[in-house]
């Protein structure tokens, strides 16, 4: 590793301890590398260098969603996540692991995992969204019933009334996507998803798709509010009877995965076992 760019959630890193032991650390374990710091709530707003080798990302899950699709786009820049915050289901290791992980990095002994990203657009490119876990087509808080017409590449799949939509990847498969009723899916295989948001109708039921679908959705509204949500962070105002389309982008996100690695592991011990004992509190 030459270059290393590390983006930090500065609200949870407040006193910069963090900050100054995994700098540290990178430095004593790849020598003569060279470390720039960016604050992850600036960095769509910062050039990122073409020959950065590695993205170290210290905070949660969001924190890693909002970097992931701020970086994409730029060539073969792998990410760790380094969970500094709550769940840290995204997190490739611990924070405490950070050394050890380093070591390994340094010995070859991890792998690169690719995740797809949605690209949301309406027709204007200048105006793209992506999203690496879901993209979220809801009603506000005081609305009625949104109905909805879904079009699968050109074909009507079904219309239905409900409070919203969920079209997500493998990767949101355990996020928001799951609460509504949406399986999971191992976060490699090439499809997305689109679980309803209480539907009023049981024949509205989710679905899997291969990845190179285009979704097109027609969503009638009655001039209530309705919204449009990317990785629950980013939130639009849509207009009625707008058609809003959702592809898979071309641009991936790239995550380091170390050897020790046991996707159910984490599962059942941040979002099985978690959802029990959430249930039993």
């Amino acid at each position: 590793m030459k270059h290393v760019l590390i983006a930090l959630n500065p609200s949870k890193d407040k006193d910069g301890l963090i900050l100054y032991n995994v700098i540290s650390k990178v430095s004593h374990e790849f020598e003569g590398v060279k470390i720039k710091v960016l604050n992850s709530y600036e960095l769509a707003s910062n050039e990122i260098d073409d020959d950065i080798d590695l993205v170290i990302v210290l905070g949660g899950d969001g924190t890693i969603l909002s970097v992931a699709r701020d970086i994409n786009g730029y060539k073969d820049i792998p990410i760790l996540g380094v969970n500094i915050g709550n769940l840290g289901f995204l997190s490739s290791v611990e924070y405490g692991e950070l050394e050890s992980s380093l070591k390994k990095i340094k010995k070859g002994l991890y792998s690169k995992q690719k995740r797809i990203l949605l690209q949301c657009n309406n027709g204007e490119k200048s105006n793209v969204l992506r999203a690496l876990n879901d993209v979220v087509i809801a009603r506000g808080t005081l609305s009625r019933i949104i109905k909805f017409d879904i079009y699968i590449d050109k074909k009507l799949y079904i219309s239905f009334k409900g409070d919203g939509l969920i079209i997500a990847t493998p990767t949101g498969s355990t996020a928001y996507s799951f609460s509504a009723g949406g399986p999971f899916i191992y976060p490699d295989v090439d499809v997305v998803t689109i679980t309803p948001i209480c539907p009023h109708t049981k024949a509205m039921q989710p679905i899997v798709l291969n990845s190179s679908s285009v979704i097109e959705i027609k969503v009638d509204n009655n001039n209530e509010e309705i919204y449009l949500t990317v990785d629950g962070q980013k939130v639009i105002k849509k207009e009625d009877d707008e058609i809003i389309t959702i592809t898979k982008s071309e641009h991936y996100a790239e995550i380091i995965l170390l050897d020790d690695y046991d996707y159910f592991n984490v599962l059942r011990k941040k979002i099985l076992y978690n959802s029990e004992k959430e249930e039993g509190e």
